[in-house]
C-alpha cells in the first residue's frame, strides 16, 4: 500500500511538472511576485502597490509554489487564483512571504515563470525577529519574555532568528534568477518614507510613477504606521503592534550574531540599507 501511494504521489507531481514544462505561460499569470520576507512588511507593500492603476494584485497568499498540495493541483488551479488582468492593468502581483525560505520554490518559479520579477522586502533582522516573536506570543497564553527567549544557548536555531540571516536563503534564489530580476525593498524605510520605496518598486517594474507622498498619512493609533488616503486604508488590528522593550544584553547578542550575516547580505544583494 505504501509503495502504491508513493507511486501515485510521484505520478501526480510528475504530471504537474510535465504540464509546466510544456506550458507557454499566459499573460494572466503573475509577472511579479513578492516572495518575502515574513514580518518585514509584505502585506503593507502589496496594499500600497494595489492603488497603482496598472497593477492587479491577488487578494490572498496563494501558496502555490511552496505547498505540496496546491502545487499538485496544477496550473489551472493557480490561474484561477490570479485576478483578471484588465486592459488598463499591465502587471499582476501575488505575494506569499514563505516562498523566500522554502527550498522547492525557487526552482518551481524558475520553471514556470522564468521572467518573473521578484520583490524582496527585508528589514533590520532584530526588529523582524521581535515582530515574529510578538506574533507567536499572541498565539499562546503563556510565553517567555523575548529576553528569556534569546537567553537560551540554542537561540540561533529558533526560526524567527534564523530567517533574519537572509543570505542563506538568497543564495538559493540566485541559482535560478539573475540579480537584475530582483528588487530589494527596505522595510524600515517603507514605514517612515513609503513613497520612496514605492517609487523604486514602480521603476523596477517599468511602470510610470503613480504613487506619491500625498497618497499616505500616518496613523497615531497604529504607532505612526503609514496608511493610504484614497482607500482610507490602514492594515488590520494585528498590524502595527507595539514591540516589547528588550535588554541591551539581548540586543548586543543579536547584533553579534547578525553582523556577519548582514555583511554577506550587503555584498550578495548589492544593497546598502542604513541598518546593514
Amino acid at each position: 500500500m505504501l509503495f502504491l501511494l508513493t507511486i501515485i504521489g510521484f505520478l501526480t507531481i510528475s504530471s504537474c511538472w510535465s504540464e509546466i514544462f510544456s506550458y507557454n505561460p499566459p499573460k494572466n499569470l503573475s509577472q511579479a511576485i513578492i516572495i518575502g520576507v515574513k514580518k518585514c512588511g509584505t502585506r503593507a507593500l502589496l496594499k500600497f502597490l494595489s492603488i497603482h492603476p496598472a497593477i492587479a494584485v491577488a487578494s490572498t497568499e496563494l501558496h502555490f509554489f511552496d505547498s505540496y498540495t496546491n502545487f499538485q493541483h496544477g496550473l489551472q488551479w493557480y490561474r484561477a487564483q490570479i485576478p483578471i488582468n484588465r486592459s488598463s492593468q499591465h502587471i499582476i502581483i501575488e505575494k506569499t512571504p514563505s516562498y523566500f525560505i522554502n527550498k522547492s520554490t525557487p526552482l518551481r518559479i524558475a520553471r514556470l515563470l522564468p521572467d518573473a520579477q521578484l520583490i524582496i522586502i527585508i528589514r533590520d533582522p532584530i526588529t523582524r525577529a521581535i515582530s515574529d516573536y510578538v506574533q507567536l506570543r499572541n498565539r499562546h497564553r503563556f510565553y517567555p519574555s523575548f529576553d528569556d527567549w534569546i537567553s537560551s544557548s540554542n537561540f540561533t536555531q529558533r526560526t524567527p532568528v534564523k530567517i533574519g540571516c537572509y543570505t542563506q536563503y538568497l543564495r538559493r534564489w540566485l541559482k535560478y534568477f539573475p540579480r537584475h530580476q530582483m528588487h530589494f525593498v527596505d522595510g524600515e524605510n517603507l514605514i517612515h518614507h513609503p513613497w520612496e520605496e514605492l517609487e523604486h518598486v514602480q521603476t523596477f517594474l517599468n511602470l510610470p510613477v503613480r504613487i506619491h507622498r500625498e497618497d499616505f498619512y500616518f496613523n497615531p493609533n497604529k504607532y505612526g504606521f503609514p496608511c493610504l488616503r484614497q482607500t482610507n486604508g490602514c492594515l488590520g488590528l494585528n498590524k502595527g503592534r507595539r514591540h516589547p522593550v528588550i535588554a541591551n544584553q539581548t540586543r548586543n547578542k543579536l547584533n553579534d550574531f547578525y553582523l556577519t550575516c548582514n555583511a554577506k547580505l550587503k555584498r550578495l544583494a548589492q544593497i546598502n540599507f542604513s541598518w546593514i
